[in-house]
């Protein structure tokens, strides 16, 4: 039966696979980050202002029959410390589950990295939720200032944006990976996710301007 999961996530992965160049999945993460900021039912600023790093998949595609899987690509960006934004690198998003279920759909995905020991995973190479680092819905704001009780010790928050639905999500087992490919083609040949973290922030192309638009305003 793993046999089985694992070439259905590769038959999904291969049939779903974005084939944008990495300007346009760093615009499309721009734009993405943008909805989700100013979304009503809004992230509560104290999680924001704790976050050590975000994830951002843009356009998910999300399937199932009898075996599902999820799997999309976006970018990442560590926050310094001196509270700025360091430059995205490209990360992709693979999941699969067993259980029935039925469908497809496309949405925007946002993962809140709030410790020391999920960033340096993530920078490492990858990073597995609920194994490398525990995963929680993120609350909404509206749930987060009515109920005092919300365990805010989760080391991800987990949020998705779904036609129009936005709301806390679970991805335990999902698995984060840096997107070497993207980072080459967009950097330079043997660029690492340490060396593009460590660079000072470039402004030389309207794709990034945009992303640092979006993302500066996570204070």
């Amino acid at each position: 039966m793993r046999k089985l999961v694992y070439l259905f996530i590769s038959v999904v992965l291969f049939a779903t696979a974005s084939f944008a160049g990495a300007s346009e999945e760093l615009l499309n993460s721009a734009n993405s980050l943008k909805e989700i900021l100013r979304t009503e039912n809004k992230i509560p600023t104290k999680i924001l202002q704790k976050a050590r790093a975000i994830v951002i998949i843009p356009s998910a595609t999300k399937i199932g029959f009898f075996i599902g899987g999820e799997f999309g690509n976006g970018v990442a960006s560590i926050r310094k410390g001196d509270g700025s934004w360091s430059n995205p690198f490209f990360v992709k998003l693979q999941s699969g589950s067993l259980g029935w279920q039925f469908g497809y759909e496309h949405n925007s995905i946002l993962l809140i990295l709030n410790s020391a020991k999920s960033v340096n995973s993530l920078l490492n190479r990858s990073i597995t939720m609920g194994a490398d680092a525990s995963i929680s819905a993120g609350p909404l704001a509206k749930t987060y200032e009515k109920n005092s009780k919300i365990d805010l010790s989760a080391e991800v928050f987990a949020y998705r944006k779904s036609e129009g639905l936005f709301l806390g999500i679970s991805l335990k087992g999902a698995v984060i990976n840096q997107d070497n490919d993207k980072n080459i083609e967009y950097y330079g040949n043997g660029i690492k996710a340490a060396d593009i973290v460590a660079m000072p922030q470039k402004q030389d192309t309207y794709a990034i301007k945009e992303y640092f638009n979006s993302i500066n305003a996570i204070q």
